[in-house]
């Protein structure tokens, strides 16, 4: 089902640096949120849909198509290890889609310059997402895009796509658990969009040894009153200079800041103040509108200024959802492939039910003619007959190597009486047939789930060890 609601405004751009660790936190999200990719597998004759971890090809691409809380199957997707970049057409509403946006806020969070999160053509708050991210990776993400709000700024205001995005709609988005807000970024967007500086209360800049002590209001005043001071042939020669400052690094504006005038003034100024608020602070001494001179000096400007430390220790900001609820689900009955060195949050009726699956399993007795892989093919079929999630292949190959064992015979065994719990009153059909017609509709959520959390369980061996022995 294609869904474009959700988007992505910009080009992906992930630093070289930066790849590994973004695309290990797309595989861990993929994995912890049950997204699969689909194979088909011939078992005893049958041909099975069975689901593997996603992982990357030889080329390096990840393809996935697949649920397990969804329990649904969609077109194919692709991650791209070596461009990060994501291709989702059939995205669905439900967890496929969910992981979808996850994934993208990442993308976000990781591209080096404009790439922003937008839903219906709008920019999107991202803050539940934030939030979702740092529960499944279990550790504090900042998204720099998001409180550097000129950039932002400039990014939509110059597409073609989304040009009507203000600094109310900046304002309205930003969240402190984004990160620390950028006060200077801040004031661009603010006294651009209103075409007017705002003023020191307290004592401005009387002379330029006191910059780098000033506050960023009087610094641009400064510049203001610089501009103001000039005549005609000096602003003309001032824009020129500029349109080099917008265009030079910091060392160069540091290295322009030894002149000993007003350009030299200027550009030391520039070592603090974004060049946003230079250029308005130069249009309004000049009469003109910023945008006007903005666009005929070119370029984005530079983003290096000295500004600040606003990092701090103990962060208040750091909040987590868990996964399992925001996927609407009361508990982690559904997660035991997960569990490893931790308690879930099992309902009593699951933890009722393991132990009762651990009592049957010590009573259970093979028939002596029984084929592993005659009869895990047909569970799986019945299984795929009646909706509930494919198995995962790894489990199945274990099975059918292991198919001669007892253990896992008696596995199979216990996994049978699951789906064959009410079959006893309906000996004149088929377990397939009364699977389909009858027990279907009468079966209840948790014994949907407890079917799914048995095979979810089998297929994690360390707790399986502790529960079944094997």
């Amino acid at each position: 089902m294609v869904n474009n609601k959700y988007q992505l405004a910009g080009k992906v751009n992930v630093p070289a640096e930066k790849r590994d660790e973004m695309n290990r936190y797309v595989l861990e999200v993929m994995d912890k949120c049950g997204i699969r990719k689909t194979e088909k597998m011939t078992i005893a004759g049958v041909e099975v849909t069975v689901v593997s971890p996603a992982r990357p090809n030889a080329d390096g691409v990840v393809v996935f198509d697949y649920s397990i809380f969804e329990k649904e199957r969609r077109e194919i997707s692709t991650y791209d290890l070596n461009t990060c970049e994501l291709c989702a057409e059939d995205r669905g509403y439900d967890e496929f889609a969910l992981v979808i946006n996850m994934i993208m806020v990442l993308q976000e969070v990781y591209t080096d310059g404009g790439c922003y999160l937008v839903y219906s053509d709008e920019l999107c708050n991202i803050k539940g997402y934030l939030f979702l991210l740092q529960g499944v990776l279990e550790k504090r993400i900042t998204i720099p895009g998001r409180f550097r709000m000129w950039d932002i700024y400039l990014f939509f205001r110059n597409s073609e796509e989304y040009p009507n995005v203000t600094f109310e709609d900046l304002l309205d988005d930003y969240s402190e658990s984004y990160g620390k807000l950028n006060i200077e970024q801040l004031l661009a967007v603010f006294e651009v969009e209103s075409q007017k500086l705002i003023f020191p209360d307290k004592k401005a800049i009387s002379s330029r040894a006191e910059i780098d002590s000033a506050s960023s209001l009087s610094r641009t005043e400064y510049a203001y009153r610089i501009f103001c001071g000039m005549n005609e042939d000096e602003k003309s020669t001032m824009e020129g200079f500029l349109a080099e400052l917008l265009n030079s690094d910091f060392s160069e504006r540091q290295e322009r800041s030894t002149l000993q005038d007003e350009k030299g003034i200027i550009a030391e100024l520039s070592l603090y103040v974004l060049p946003a608020r230079l250029i308005l602070a130069y249009a309004q001494a000049v009469e003109k509108d910023f945008w006007e001179v903005w666009n005929s000096l070119g370029g984005k400007g530079y983003s290096d200024i000295v500004q600040k430390d606003n990092s701090q220790d103990d962060d208040p900001n750091f909040r987590e959802f868990i996964f399992y609820k925001v996927i609407q689900r009361k508990n982690e009955d559904e997660f035991l492939e997960f569990w490893d060195g931790y308690n879930l949050t099992l309902s009593q009726d699951m933890k009722e039910c393991i132990q009762s699956w651990k009592e049957q399993f010590d009573d259970i007795s093979v028939p002596s003619d029984m084929s592993a892989e005659s009869f895990l093919s047909k569970m799986l079929i019945r299984l795929k007959d009646i909706y509930f999630r494919y198995v995962d292949k790894a489990f199945v190959t274990e099975f059918i190597e292991q198919g001669d064992d007892l253990n896992h015979q008696k596995a199979l065994i216990l996994l049978g009486r699951l789906l064959d719990d009410g079959q006893e009153y309906f000996p004149e059909l088929t377990d397939e047939q009364a699977d389909e017609w009858i027990i279907q509709g009468k079966r209840d959520k948790f014994d949907c789930v407890a079917i799914s959390a048995l095979v979810s369980l089998l297929t994690n061996k360390r707790q399986r060890n502790k529960i079944f022995g094997f």
